[in-house]
């Protein structure tokens, strides 16, 4: 067998581009370094670009947050504004409230100071009604005192002539000392006190007083008249025992009108009155 035939190399034509690249041959040295430098310009202008960009951002970003900064110390300032402000707010209604406190306090004090002194006036005024009251009530019973006294000093026939002069001294006594003796003894309603007898409240004028309602308001006046009427009738009763069994009946009745009239009134007023 014969062996094949040994393919031959055929070189085929090149490009008209590369032979003229394989006859130009290799790159002269002096495009070389044009190429570097327009290389690093172009870097450069990228780098320098992009640095003026980077810093017109920061400058942005630092005029951003100093805004950010003078907002954030503004708030912080309103915010020490207003939390001063609500201190004082609070420091004053503090205040407020510790005042209205005191003044509650003292306003209660002073109630509770005024009710104690209503309430002890009015245990006075009390004391005062009921000590004139019992007195003047002891005081008449002077009349049966004198009563029993003079009948057991008379003989039996002038009994019934004592007891009922006693008895008559006390009714004339206190008609008399309504009208006029009160008046003249101790009268001063008006506030004016005559050296010699008074003229004011006849017949128990002003003894009480009437409001706009119609209201009676009783006064001091009808407890001292009780107190002193005690004693104008005892005043009276003491002179009967003097004249037991020598003075008629109506001559005795002229003499308690009189007495009770005008003699104790007058007397009571220049030493008490």
């Amino acid at each position: 067998a014969q062996a094949a035939p040994r393919a031959r190399r055929v070189a085929l034509p090149l490009p008209a581009r590369s032979r003229s690249l394989e006859e130009r041959g290799p790159a002269s040295p002096s495009a070389m370094p044009l190429l570097t430098k327009s290389l690093l310009a172009a870097c450069a202008c990228g780098l320098l670009s992009l640095a003026v960009g980077q810093t017109a951002t920061d400058v942005d970003m630092m005029a951003k947050f100093q805004a950010l900064e003078a907002q954030f110390n503004k708030f912080q300032k309103d915010s020490e504004d207003k939390e001063n402000t609500l201190r004082d707010q609070i420091k004053e209604l503090q205040e407020a409230d510790s005042r209205r406190r005191l003044d509650h306090d003292g306003h209660e004090q002073n109630n509770t100071q005024t009710n104690a002194e209503e309430e002890i006036l009015n245990l006075q005024i009390a004391c005062n009604h009921i000590w004139l009251l019992l007195c003047g009530a002891l005081v008449m019973f002077m009349q049966a005192g004198f009563a029993m006294v003079e009948s057991g000093c008379c003989r039996a026939k002038n009994v019934q002539n004592i007891l009922m002069k006693n008895l008559v001294d006390v009714c004339i006594g206190t008609m008399c000392w309504w009208a006029w003796g009160w008046t003249l003894a101790y009268g001063i309603a008006d506030g004016d006190n005559h050296a010699f007898a008074n003229s004011n409240q006849f017949f128990g004028m002003g003894f009480t007083e009437v409001n706009s309602d119609g209201i009676f308001t009783p006064s001091p006046y009808m407890r001292d008249w009780f107190f002193q009427w005690a004693f104008c009738s005892a005043a009276a009763t003491i002179v009967s025992g003097g004249v037991a069994e020598r003075v008629k009946f109506p001559g005795y009745l002229i003499f308690t009108f009189v007495m009770t009239t005008w003699i104790y009134p007058v007397v009571v007023h220049w030493t008490w009155g």
